[in-house]
């Protein structure tokens, strides 16, 4: 299998070739346009002063090259712009690759430290799980991951479902990569997000009497035209009743005018979507969620694609109100405006109700590619499998956001609720590490992505954290009460949960070492009555004292450290029992502070 890093490179180097050929296409057709004009200015020149035919034609002749060239040339730098597009994608995962994630969209504003977990597990910010997992392109698919992340699957048929989508997704990253160099080209703005929602809510209708008048009345003015025509009554006629549907056009021009303005400013904002709807036509889709995004989007009743076509075409019918010529021939015998006006009546009736699914379903499907690129960039990674017989259990578990050289992975599981593995060791040694490690595992497990794990069993479950509790003077918070108002909020939520899986970490800091360990039993004691299981890291030792009481419900494990006179050696390895070795003091004497 191609490593992430071969396939990225060697997109760079095709991507960089194609952007070469393209330059070079559109230098020699600015080169042809400057000819171009050149001549027609010489062959116009050439008949004003000869009177040839030919040179005119000539001139004409010129002028629809001049044209044609140019359409060619749009089309040419939008493929250029696509392509500057691609190879981004592929920098910024090459950049990501090895370790740099500056480029990458931090999402600084969905820090909550009230969440269960995610402020804890650093899940949003500067070098945040946020950052590597997601690519979207779309507002609303940015807020799918934001959710996901924040609110995990208690389905496991619905984890099954996504992570059956995003395997069927990483297997085509060139197609993700389209996607995302598609999105990228015209980005969807959030402002553009609420001119769509808008638009969608706001009402068109037309009197009744007016669908037959829009057929009869320009039957009856083209008629007089033909009978004029051959002579069979005076031109007053046919001129009166097209000055009349004239008048008829007029009218309404205000509201014709606000109609086209508005279906421009929808048609901009939709454009990239519609875009991305297109590319997704052509991707063969087998996994469950991906088919039922393609039902919600391309079902023969509400047709993304044909339906944005068609209205491009309404809103191309508006756009000639701007040609004089056109809009007084074409309004003067078909009443074209009105014409118009119906058929976007129309469409909205039959569509509009439909595109809050189209939206939500471009954003669920990019919320999908960013996982796909996830998986596909970690090929070591693997996909957790759900069993219901134990709570987690897993083999060479290691946190996702470490580089590969300096992560160093562990073995751990849970069977049951109740059962609660008491983590002690020296600082540094690798505790919290191994804590977040865990956590955040289970969240990407939760939301249908891939671990970093050699095996990753799991079953669906709440996840709250206790690690990095603050206090609040604006509200008058003091450190330990911030601390029971964390744990307070752990019960509340244990209570409405089926099974929740807790990680804390040296709990009730906030008051003095003996008080510390008698609460803490006592915490831990309580979580019996609640279905709960996780761990638990502290400094109190006399805590492992509890697996001797309650050898059912209460583990020890530990991370131990051994040292010398001039070093001391963290292996960061899980082992079993109680930590024996202390580095404090070790580590004052040696930075010369004691």
């Amino acid at each position: 299998m191609q490593q992430p890093e071969q396939y990225y490179y060697g997109k760079l180097e095709e991507v960089t070739a194609l952007l070469k050929n393209h330059k070079q296409k559109r230098n020699a057709i600015t080169l042809v346009k400057i000819l171009l004009f050149l001549a027609a200015a010489f062959f116009i020149y050439l008949f004003s002063t000869t009177g040839t035919v030919a040179y005119l034609c000539a001139f004409f002749a010129a002028i629809a090259i001049f044209i044609s060239i140019n359409i060619f040339e749009t089309k040419l730098l939008k493929k250029i712009t696509f392509l500057n597009e691609l190879k981004k994608c592929s920098e910024v995962e090459l950049e990501y690759l090895s370790g740099e994630l500056q480029h990458l969209f931090p999402g600084n504003e969905y820090k909550d430290q009230a969440h269960p977990y995610a402020h804890d597990l650093d899940l949003f910010g500067d070098n945040s799980l946020f950052q590597a997992v997601n690519r979207t392109i779309t507002p609303h698919g940015r807020e799918k991951i934001h959710r996901w992340l924040l609110h995990p699957l208690k389905s496991g048929e619905e984890i099954t479902s996504r992570q059956q989508a995003v395997t069927e997704l990483s297997n085509s990253p060139d197609w993700c990569h389209a996607f995302r160099a598609t999105g990228n080209s015209q980005a969807v703005s959030s402002l553009a997000m609420e001119q769509i929602e808008m638009w969608q809510r706001e009402q068109e209708s037309l009197p009744r009497w007016m669908t037959p008048f829009l057929y009869i009345f320009p039957v009856i003015t083209i008629s007089t035209w033909l009978l004029n025509i051959f002579s069979v009554i005076p031109s007053n006629i046919p001129l009166t009743l097209s000055c009349l549907s004239l008048l008829f056009c007029y009218i309404p021009a205000k509201r014709t005018f606000r109609a086209h303005l508005r279906l421009d400013e929808f048609t901009r904002s939709f454009s990239n979507l519609h875009e991305l709807i297109h590319h997704f036509a052509s991707f063969p889709s087998q996994s469950e969620q991906l088919q039922a995004i393609r039902q919600q989007l391309f079902s023969s009743s509400s047709n993304a694609d044909t339906a944005l076509r068609s209205l491009r075409k309404i809103q191309e019918g508006f756009d000639q109100r701007t040609n004089v010529l056109v809009a007084i021939l074409l309004n003067g015998l078909f009443l074209r405006e009105l014409h118009l006006l119906k058929r976007l009546v129309a469409w909205k009736q039959e569509y509009a109700e439909a595109i809050p699914a189209w939206v939500n379903a471009t954003g669920e499907l990019d919320a999908l590619v960013s996982l796909a690129n996830y998986k596909y960039n970690h090929p070591d990674f693997v996909t957790p499998k759900l069993n219901t017989e134990v709570i987690l259990q897993g083999t060479g578990i290691g946190h996702p956001l470490l580089p590969a050289d300096g992560c160093v992975t562990n073995d751990f599981g849970i069977d049951h609720l109740h059962e609660f593995y008491i983590i002690t060791g020296a600082n540094m040694a690798g505790k919290s590490t191994f804590l977040r490690a865990v956590g955040v595992n289970l969240v990407l497990a939760c939301c249908g992505a891939v671990v970093r794990a050699a095996t990753f069993e799991f079953q669906p479950m709440g996840i709250f954290t206790s690690m990095r509790t603050v206090d609040n003077l604006a509200k008058g918070t003091s450190y330990f009460h911030a601390e029971l108002l964390r744990l307070q909020q752990l019960v509340t939520m244990a209570e409405g949960e089926e099974k929740t899986f807790i990680i804390l970490d040296e709990i009730l800091k906030g008051t003095n070492s003996r008080d510390k360990l008698n609460g803490s039993r006592r915490f831990l004691q309580k979580l019996l009555t609640l279905p709960i299981a996780g761990l638990v890291a502290t400094h109190d030792l006399e805590l492992g004292a509890l697996a001797d009481v309650q050898p059912d419900h209460y583990f020890n494990r530990c991370f131990e450290i051994t040292h010398t006179d001039d070093d001391i050696v963290y292996d960061y390895k899980l082992k079993p029992g109680i930590s024996q070795n202390m580095n404090a003091s070790i580590l004052l004497e040696k930075m010369k502070l004691v």
